[in-house]
């Protein structure tokens, strides 16, 4: 499995509009952060929310296909971008108000998602659900409710299994998703846990159950001081410590600290977790702030 992390930046991104601190101002590449999208472009390609920038960062990491599209929750930083899954859609899609039999083949692409965020799916982007005159295109989804599944169900999607992971975001329900990967009898996966506050010990087991080995944790982590719907680096570390990973991910990070610094920070605090263990060098270890463009293999 190969995953590229295509934003790792909290709701406003880095750099910050307007703002001149130094992270912001900083020439780091590690600095420049997207809002928070994953893609998974082999087995199976599957794209993980749908910011602001998916246009820009689907052209940037060559998307080309789309076999699914999972959203953790609709705050715009990670849905407002959802209209431009349509050129991905064409094929898949069905149009129920068009004459024209080409558009009436299939069910649409595959949204998984929890409950709460179709309603609010079906309120920001109702033209979507909404007969309209020809011309202008939109896009052809079908809605898939993961709240319905019973906990731990597999949802195939090509060669990999899906698994919704359910997380708190303050008080919002939010969809954690572990990616499964088996082969010859072997189960390797990736868990992507972002914009999470709490995670329930029913979630953190059900991974735990389910993962084979953890190659990869994406975790968020916000900033060093608590925040009310979000993890501190220290929070996220804890979780790390708990599952394990072969290694681990802080993501969905704000302008407080640069790439550099944070690694430093997290270096600081590894006595603390002992199942995080350092690599090689000081500034190592097996958790570390991800950035834009880092490519986890499994």
């Amino acid at each position: 499995m190969k995953m590229i992390l295509m934003g790792t930046g909290t709701s406003h991104g880095v750099p910050v509009i307007g703002c001149t601190c130094p992270v912001c101002t900083s020439s780091d590449i590690h600095d420049k952060r997207n809002r928070c999208s994953a893609f998974i472009s082999s087995p199976t390609n599957i794209v993980i929310d749908t910011g602001p920038e998916f246009r820009i960062q689907a052209i940037k990491n060559s998307i080309t296909k789309i076999e699914a599209v999972l959203i953790t929750h609709s705050h715009a930083d990670h849905l407002n971008g959802l209209d431009d899954v349509r050129i991905f859609s064409h094929t898949k899609a069905i149009d129920p108000y068009s004459t024209r039999a080409q558009e009436t083949k299939g069910k649409g692409l595959p949204i998984y998602t929890n409950s709460n965020t179709i309603t609010d799916i079906k309120n920001r982007f109702d033209y979507i659900f909404t007969p309209v005159k020809e011309g202008g295109g939109k896009p052809k989804i079908q809605l898939i409710d993961v709240s319905l599944f019973k906990p731990g169900y597999e949802i195939k999607v090509g060669k990999l299994r899906v698994i919704h992971i359910p997380i708190l975001h303050g008080t919002l329900n939010d969809c954690g998703w572990l990616l499964c990967e088996d082969i010859n009898n072997e189960r390797k996966s990736i868990a992507y846990l972002t914009d999470c506050s709490y995670i329930c010990e029913q979630s953190l087991n059900l991974i735990k159950e389910k993962c084979g080995t953890l190659c990869h944790l994406v975790i968020d982590g916000l900033r060093v001081e608590p925040h009310s719907t979000h993890f501190s680096f220290r929070q996220a570390m804890a979780i790390a410590d708990y599952l394990q990973a072969d290694y681990s991910w802080i993501t969905h990070i704000t302008h407080d600290m640069s790439h550099e610094d944070i690694k430093k920070y997290i270096n600081q605090q590894l006595k603390d977790f002992p199942n995080l263990k350092r690599i090689k060098d000081t500034l190592k270890g097996d958790i570390q702030p991800a950035y834009d463009g880092l490519v986890l293999e499994t």
